[in-house]
């Protein structure tokens, strides 16, 4: 997979219709809508996004971690005004505010376009605190098997983490590699006792996945 593959454009499509059709909230909360519908009232900084959530980038140079925890393993970067497709937020066990995005370009030779990890909020340039918690948008999935977790949406890509066969997963997004494979983005809830964090998130192969996902959101592209 050549690493800044240009993929396939995916129509946009509103979360809120998609969370009407496929119910992919896991809490019966409102789904985070897509700013491209211009009839919305949304901030500022949300409009033009591609793909699920906001578009925003960072104000520096920042890193990406695999959980949502400063001290968790880091797998990236978010370079300072890069797009980044903004999810949700989530507070690690100090109160600390992160955020779930994808750094959309990547670099090359250096990382893969559409990266997945958290980022410090305080390094987001814009207000992030109308963000939804990760919590209320995706759906519950279960692994078939136990699988390999990614950073980016292909199998060559750096495995960050486990997602175990039955435990649960919170599926967000789905992406098609070039070699027209599936995966989508999720969170590992459990994690491992001194193995992984709760709240990893990777990418998953969709054929290790137990459940049809042909209702996510598409993640959106570079």
């Amino acid at each position: 997979m050549r690493l800044l593959q240009k993929m396939r454009r995916a129509p946009v499509v509103t979360l809120a219709a998609l969370a009407l059709l496929a119910g992919l909230t896991t809490t019966g909360n409102a789904a985070p809508v897509n700013v491209n519908d211009s009839t919305l009232a949304t901030p500022p900084s949300s409009v033009g996004t591609l793909g699920i959530g906001w578009r925003m980038s960072s104000k520096r140079d920042t890193a990406m971690y695999s959980g949502p925890g400063l001290s968790t393993p880091r797998i990236g970067t978010a370079w300072r005004g890069d797009n980044l497709g903004v999810a949700c937020q989530i507070l690690d066990s100090n109160n600390k505010r992160l955020v779930l995005a994808i750094e959309r370009p990547g670099r090359n030779g250096v990382q893969w376009a559409n990266t997945a990890g958290y980022i410090w909020a305080d390094d987001i340039d814009g207000d992030t605190s109308f963000l939804p918690p990760c919590s209320s948008i995706g759906r519950d999935l279960r692994p078939s098997r136990d699988t390999a977790m990614y950073s980016g949406p292909g199998l060559s890509t750096p495995r960050i983490g486990t997602a175990w066969a039955g435990e649960l997963v919170n599926g967000i997004c789905k992406i098609t590699d070039n070699k027209g494979k599936r995966l989508v983005l999720g969170r590992h809830l459990a994690g491992r006792n001194g193995v992984q964090w709760a709240n990893t998130a990777g990418y998953i192969w969709d054929d290790d996945i137990a459940d049809n996902t042909d209702a996510l959101p598409d993640c959106g592209l570079a």
